[in-house]
């Protein structure tokens, strides 16, 4: 007798999401630009629109701040601006290390 072969259909689809946020300042500027980073197109946002924007509790900014983890710059005002790309880094950097990014 013969044998039967069994054939099998597999399907795999990838799927890109990219997002785009409009961001408006009461004044009307545009948000500074980090000057450390290479590309010259990454902005500095003050934190709480950081952790908004970035899916970072503002708690974990300020410690990614302290430790001079991120890109980040106290305005003549006193307030804090920090580098949303480098944040977005550190944190995928943090969720590689507890495995939980593929």
């Amino acid at each position: 007798m013969g044998r039967v072969v069994k054939k099998t259909r597999r399907t795999e689809r990838i799927v890109e999401i990219h997002e785009f946020y409009a961001i408006r300042t009461a004044s009307g500027s545009l948000p500074a630009l980090c000057s450390e980073c290479s590309t010259g197109d990454a902005i500095m946002l003050p934190p709480d629109h950081a952790a908004l924007l970035s899916h970072v509790p503002t708690r974990m900014i300020y410690r990614l701040v302290e430790s001079a983890s991120i890109h980040y710059r106290e305005e003549p005002n006193g307030s804090l601006i920090v580098c949303v790309r480098s944040l977005v880094a550190a944190r995928d950097q943090v969720l590689n290390m507890k495995g939980e990014l593929k």
